[in-house]
């Protein structure tokens, strides 16, 4: 079953899209999704959330945070007090035994 999409975020789904991959479609494909990126969430309370292969749109209009994710669904949290952080996986060519 595939997550339903808020009607709320869809313009803005659409408009990251464009703005990203110049693409005019409003439906998210596995692509989309950034290997090696991870997106952590704190809320003001000290919860936190964190999600692989995800992207972020903040709504600064309704004041919401969506996380996108490709196997999680998608995710809508209060951006006040929120502390986002976008993470990327690095690969050094370098034994652990090379000191």
């Amino acid at each position: 079953m595939t997550p339903t999409i808020p009607d709320a975020w869809k313009p803005r789904l659409k408009q990251y899209l464009e703005g990203k991959y110049d693409d005019d479609r409003g439906h998210l494909s596995a692509s989309d999704f950034p290997p090696g990126q991870s997106i952590r969430i704190q809320l003001p309370d000290g919860s936190h959330a964190f999600f692989r292969y995800a992207f972020i749109i903040v709504n600064d209009d309704s004041g919401e945070i969506a996380v996108f994710t490709e196997h999680c669904g998608y995710h809508i949290f209060p951006a006040s007090g929120a502390e986002v952080e976008i993470l990327h996986e690095v690969w050094v060519n370098k034994s652990p035994c090379d000191g």
